[in-house]
């Protein structure tokens, strides 16, 4: 009996150590006090007007900005010639007292769409923009004032403006003088401010327009005028992209391509999706996962702010690791690899700095808990669009706010391909809930598959007492000579010391946490596994 119950326990072991990948997200490079949410990752979108899109790259890392392609306008100023004013056009209008115009920067493209593509395109307006004319005339910082010091500098700035058909430069070009101090006559040297036709009939047929632009005025880094230029009333074959139809509140202008970076992290056999949003509004992670190394300095100070989401409450990762993960309401697990369709061991979860506060002390939105509110995160696992099962969580509950990593036995989900977490809570309000939905985890541990048991038997002969114990653990080898190597997990399959050990030796296990533990001899090719209970 005896001996059938230790293989039923070293079968155990092998289901729940041998095989078991973990996500602890210490594998995903993060520098010191940061976060990955997505953020930092170009966003490529487009605008349309007429039978032309409009690409646009923004860029989100930095504080955000627009890194290349076009953005629109309705701003009036032409007054203010600072990169603050980088969105207005020198003419103070579109075309004829219109309202809307675009920006072009260095190396934009206009890519000719609908009937009008790789027909030729007629024609288009030009104007500078407020900040590089203005540039121009009175020089700044970085850029000379064009002319120089008695104006007889032969400057110039041009706009040069190629077509492109099946991946293929034209040979001709359209060359557009934006300002031009070359003449001998200082009288003659202007800066355009007038909105003026350019013809493109002679570039043929297109299907993309690609503007660069030059400039007298070159340093060390290259040209110091700054690179930018408006268009309007973009004349193709059959229509006008003249950006009337694109929506724009009063004086505000348009980079951002009002759309989201979906990306995901991977950790052991697990993948976490994550997705950022970039609009007009702001930028924001939007929903999934971030992973976290982020510390608190004010950790549970009573100051409370959308800042702390990407803290854990412990301010570390489960075990003192580096990473973890902070998830959003309805963020869900991806199994891959050996792990897809089988079983999920667990995971360790927390609250987040931001909705542990807010819980603790209230806020502008949410109520400061009671004995009688609750926070409740729902477990679910899937398998091919169907839900097996669920496992509840309380974050928080009868008064008690969770602020420490607690394992959560997620095995009751059964065979699951992805596994998704929901919240819920007792303090709701016109518009859902108020308590941030927010929390973290570590250490998601997944089972690989069924490994073979061959090599797992209990074939050496070892004594293991006393078990239970409270410190000291023998370990007996009955040939008194031979080295063994000795390894304690705890339930989730951690391995939480290891020693070499010959003949008879003690493991100290007074670091240990009480509970169960698997202890683990192996000694050349024999092995003996023992379930241990440390008081």
């Amino acid at each position: 009996m005896k001996k059938q119950f230790l293989l039923l326990v070293t079968l155990a072991f092998a289901f729940a150590v041998g095989a078991q990948t973990k996500a602890g997200f210490d594998d995903i490079t993060l520098s010191n006090n940061s976060v990955k949410n997505g953020s930092g990752m170009p966003v490529s979108g487009k605008f349309n007007s007429g039978n032309v899109d409009f690409t646009n790259t923004y860029q989100t890392n930095y504080g955000g900005f627009w890194s290349d392609g076009w953005a629109y306008s309705n701003i009036k100023n032409d007054t203010n010639g600072t990169y603050g004013n980088l969105y207005a056009s020198y003419a103070n209008t579109g075309v004829s007292n219109s309202l809307k115009y675009a920006i072009g920067q260095q190396g934009s493209i206009m890519r000719i769409v609908g009937a009008d593509a790789g027909d030729t395109v007629k024609g288009l307006y030009v104007t500078n923009g407020t900040y590089p004319a203005l540039t121009v005339k009175n020089g700044d910082a970085f850029s000379k004032k064009f002319g120089g010091i008695n104006g007889t500098d032969p400057d110039f700035f041009v706009l040069i403006i190629k077509a492109w058909k099946n991946g293929m430069q034209s040979n001709d070009s359209v060359s557009f003088y934006l300002a031009d101090y070359r003449f001998e006559n200082n009288a003659s040297d202007y800066i355009i401010k007038d909105w003026t036709w350019v013809d493109l009939t002679s570039l043929g047929a297109a299907d993309s327009i690609e503007f660069t632009m030059s400039s007298s005025d070159k340093g060390q880094f290259g040209i110091n005028t700054p690179l930018f230029f408006c268009v309007d009333n973009v004349v193709t074959q059959n229509d006008t992209a003249d950006f009337e139809n694109l929506n724009l509140a009063a004086n505000k202008y348009w980079t951002k391509p009002n759309t989201s970076i979906r990306t995901t992290y991977q950790s052991g056999n697990a993948i976490f999706p994550s997705r950022f949003s970039v609009s007009s509004f702001g930028d924001y992670w939007n929903s999934g996962f971030a992973i976290s190394n982020k510390i608190d300095a004010q950790l549970d100070s009573g100051v409370i702010g959308y800042d702390k989401i990407y803290n854990a409450v412990i301010n570390q990762g489960a075990d003192s690791s580096s990473n973890y993960a902070v998830a959003q309401k309805d963020a869900r697990i991806i199994l891959s690899g050996n792990a897809a369709g089988k079983q999920v061991e667990g995971v360790y979860v927390t609250n987040s700095n931001y909705a542990y506060l807010s819980m603790k002390w209230g806020d502008g939105f949410a109520r400061k808990f009671s004995d009688t509110d609750f926070f409740k995160l729902n477990i679910i696992g899937f398998k091919n669009g169907t839900a097996t099962d669920t496992v509840p969580f309380y974050l928080a509950q009868n008064g008690f706010i969770v602020n420490t990593w607690t394992w959560v036995d997620l095995k009751p989900l059964g065979n699951v391909d992805s596994v998704f977490f929901s919240l819920t809570s007792s303090d709701v309000g016109q518009f859902g809930m108020n308590t941030p939905g927010f929390f973290a985890i570590d250490e998601f541990t997944t089972r690989d598959a069924a490994v073979g048991l061959l090599d797992i038997n209990n074939t050496l002969h070892a004594s293991v007492y006393p078990n239970p114990t409270l410190n000291k653990l023998n370990i007996d080898l009955s040939i008194k000579n031979t080295n063994a190597v000795v390894t304690v997990f705890n339930m989730t399959g951690k391995q939480m010391l290891k020693q070499n050990v010959q003949g008879f030796a003690q493991v100290d296990l007074s670091n240990l946490n009480a509970g169960v533990y698997f202890v683990r001899i192996e000694c050349k090719s024999e092995v003996k596994t023992v379930r241990v209970v440390k008081n």
